[in-house]
Parts: C-alpha cells; structure tokens; sequence
C-alpha cells in the first residue's frame, strides 16, 4: 500500500491490494467503506477510481482518492466514477430495460 498527499486537490492518493483467495472479487463500494473506515474518513469523501483483479489471481489491485471534505471531492470527482462508488449502481441500471409489446394472433400488437 503507498500513499500520497495532492495539497492542489487537497486529497490523499492511496494505491492498495487485496487478497481474497477465500471469495470472489470485491465489491467496490464495500472496499469504499473499509478505506473509509481505516482512514477515519466520511464514506462521501472516498472515491475508488480503479479496482481489477488480474486474470488468474486472487489478488485485486486498485487506486483510490481521499478528500478532505465530500463538498470538494463532488466538485472534483468526474461524475461516471462518484455513480461507480454508489451501493444501488446496479440495481438502478436493470430497472432502465424497456418492455417489448406482447404479439396476439395474426402478428398484431396489443
């Protein structure tokens, strides 16, 4: 694990890995709330940017970002990757499917 402090974003840059040879890949918030957790830090002031696990491994490599406070890190953080870190990002993204009409006899639709 490094670490880095960027004082222009005024946040701190942590590069980490998790080992996870009993289970599958971790979920990306669920590592949000340990970082968050093990930095003292507000869950809306951690922002994980990267997380992969090389194929074959057991091992999940990731980037993250630490703000001094959620207001600046809403400012500064692109909004494809602060809708990444919600819990509800994948229940939210089956709801959009849009309903095909139903066929009746002779090909007409209802």
């Amino acid at each position: 694990m490094s670490e880095s402090n960027n004082l222009v974003f005024k946040r701190k840059e942590v590069s980490f890995f998790i080992d996870h040879s009993a289970q599958g890949s971790p979920k990306l918030y669920d590592v949000r709330k340990s970082l968050a957790e093990k930095y003292g830090a507000d869950e809306g002031s951690v922002y994980v940017v990267k997380l992969e696990t090389r194929t074959g491994t057991n091992r999940s490599y990731g980037k993250a970002e630490i703000y001094e406070s959620a207001e600046t890190a809403v400012k500064v953080v692109p909004k494809h990757i602060q809708r990444r870190n919600t819990p509800t990002r994948r229940e939210n993204k089956g709801t959009q499917a849009k309903e095909t009409p139903k066929e009746t006899k002779k090909g007409e639709k209802k």
